[in-house]
This record gives structure tokens, sequence and C-alpha cells, in this order.
């Protein structure tokens, strides 16, 4: 195994690329093992305490396959071609094997320059509507595997995002989200590489300072749930950049693979397709906010799984799982969800990434 001094520069190139991929909270919970110039792992850990990693890790193994597309990608810019294959889960940590084969004829692909590039944009967007030729290419980067739905009307927009506000309005609430919302913000950098920017997170001034103060302290944040902080939070950071977007758009499988391995595989997959959409996406100069945490809260309602000590807050899951299966319907079969839109500025915070080097697995670590 070579750490990170000795890697050949054509791995370092596509790892540099491949660790630009999207995260959950930007965690980043992928490591790499380099063994040649034509192999690595990727070590993926999931964790399991944390509330948003629904039916076991499905959001990091979505991120994972981004990941994966992020590879597939920057390969070519390095004469490879590359593929992977799922070896297993050991505890909480799944790995997969990539193989690099040299391809002479590769050129440089076409979305390979968006991958730095792409970001998530948590503003308003404009109200300005979706091109069908946009739309289309969309749809085609996608893939054949995994169907693509438009929510684009202002009717449907408006339900979509109620369904994202209450969500947040859940997620603000449980007990079991407050050590994840205080370290996951970053309220010093305006260019974090571990963390959420607090600049980025679409609210206000003035809200982010009570945002600053209430999660200083979990008595704070109890205090300001009681007196309804969660309700304008979820207007400010759902329901009006919801109205204020192109569309929302919904990534369904056909069926969910029944074995474990084929479960994972399918959802790297499906990463892959979210990241070849969401980089033609940045292509077309629009911006993406991904609303997973509605997906997490309506499977809870669903399964009637008790996430939270809290039964209120158990009770409006079951009410979001209802909700949406009246609009969205077949919930099961969504895979990914979120809005789209052009942007009204340049992003001026955002999210970035730990040095590689922190990355590339030590043999003697």
């Amino acid at each position: 195994m070579l750490n990170y001094s000795r890697l050949p520069p054509a791995v370092e190139q596509i790892l540099d690329a491949a660790h630009w991929a999207p995260s959950g909270d930007n965690g980043q919970p992928w490591t790499f093992e380099v063994h040649s110039q034509d192999e690595f792992d990727v070590c993926l850990r999931i964790n399991p305490a944390n509330v948003y990693e629904y039916r076991n890790g499905e959001p990091t193994l979505i991120s994972a396959g981004t990941l994966l597309e992020n590879i597939a990608i920057a390969a070519p810019s390095q004469g490879k071609s590359a593929q992977w294959h799922y070896q297993g889960l050991a505890g909480n940590v799944h790995r997969i094997r990539i193989g690099l084969i040299p391809n002479p004829l590769a050129e440089e692909h076409p979305l390979f320059s968006q991958i730095e590039r792409r970001s998530v944009d948590r503003r308003p967007y404009q109200l300005r509507a979706l091109p069908e030729t946009d739309r289309r290419a969309l749809s085609a980067a996608a893939g054949p595997e995994f169907s693509v739905e438009w929510h684009e009307s202002l009717a449907a927009r408006r339900k979509v995002a109620a369904l994202t506000r209450l969500a947040t309005d859940i997620r603000l609430r449980i007990p079991e989200t407050f050590d994840i919302h205080n370290h996951i913000v970053d309220w010093q950098r305006v260019y974090s590489p571990d963390a959420i920017p607090s600049r980025a997170l679409g609210l206000d001034a003035l809200t982010l300072k009570i945002m600053h103060w209430t999660l200083a302290k979990r008595q704070r944040t109890e205090m300001a749930n009681r007196l309804g902080s969660p309700m304008f939070a979820g207007l400010q950071m759902d329901f009006l950049p919801g109205i204020f977007s192109t569309a929302y758009f919904a990534f369904r499988l056909g069926q969910r693979a029944t074995g474990p391995t084929e479960q994972v595989s399918q959802l790297l997959r499906l990463g892959q397709a979210v990241q070849r959409f969401w980089l033609t996406a940045t292509k077309l100069g629009l911006a993406l906010q991904p609303c997973l945490a509605t997906l997490a809260f309506a499977h809870y309602g669903r399964a009637k799984e008790p996430f939270t000590v809290s039964k209120t807050e158990r009770r409006k899951a079951e009410i979001l799982s209802a909700r949406a299966e009246d609009y969205l319907r077949d919930m099961p079969l969504l895979g990914f969800i979120g809005r789209i839109g052009f942007p009204k500025a340049k992003l001026e915070s955002r999210s970035l990434r730990r040095p590689l080097s922190q990355l590339v697995r030590d043999p003697a670590s």
C-alpha cells in the first residue's frame, strides 16, 4: 500500500478529482488505499448513529456513487478507463475496489472541467422556466436505469416545498440532531474545507446570529424551538427557496434491489447518475440543492421507526410520509430529490474539501 508521498501521478490526479464529490454536510466519509498505479480502494464509513443516515446509510452510499463517477470522468484525462467493484462491508466500512485500465484513445471527458465548479446553492433562484433542451440534456445525463421526474408548476413547487419545510421542522426540533448541527456549521470561514460555511446556509444575517447563539447550548435550542424558531427557519431554508426555483426533480428506481450486495451496488450507480445530472446542470449554468432530509423523515414515518425520543416528532414524520405518498407516490422507489434553477448571483461562500493528503491512508496508520 502506497502513502501519499509515493502516489503515482495519474492516481493522484484522479483522486484529486474524486474527492470533490458531494457528501452530506461536507462530511467526506471516505479514505483511499492505493495499492499500485492501476488499483486502489475507496473505504467508505457509515455512521449508524447519524439520524440522517436512513435505510442503512443510503445517503452516504449515494455520495460514494458521485465519487465513483468523478473517478470515471477524471480517468480519461490521464489516459485511463476506470472500473469499480463492490468488495463488501466490514464493521461500518464499505470497500470498493477501483481498477485503472490504460486507454490510449481516451480523451478528456466533457464534464471533467465541471467537477470542482459543482456546488450546493441554498439560496432562492430566478423565477425562470427550464428550457426543453436543458430538461432533455439533464434527463439523458441520468442514464436509462433511473427515471427523472419533474415538478415545475407553481402548485407543484408549493407542494414539494411544504414537504421539505415539514422535514426541516422535524430535524430542527429533535434532540438527536443537536450535536450534528453544532459541528457541521463553520462560523468563521467563508470557504470551509470540512463543514458548511454559515454564509452558505441561505439565511439572513439576523437568523444566522440567532442560530449561532442557540447552537451554543442545548437549552437555548430547546427554548428557541418552543418559541417557534424551526417554523421561521423552514420558511427561509425551504419554503421560499422552493417557490423561487425552476423546478424540483426526483430520481426514481424501477424497483429496489433485493440482496445486500445488489442494494449497495444499485445505490452506487444511482449516485453516479446523480453526479452526471449535477455536473450537466453546472455546465448549463444551473444551481442545485439536494433535499434528502425529506426522504429520510418520510421513510421513518412510513416505517414507524423510533428515530427520536420525541413522540410528537415521530407523529409529524408519519404525517410527512402520508403527505409525501399522496403527492409523490411510491415513496420507497424515490432515491434522490432536489431543487434546481438559475442562480441570481455568483456564490460567495461554499464548502471546499480536505487536502487529499489527509484522505490517503498511510500503511503505518
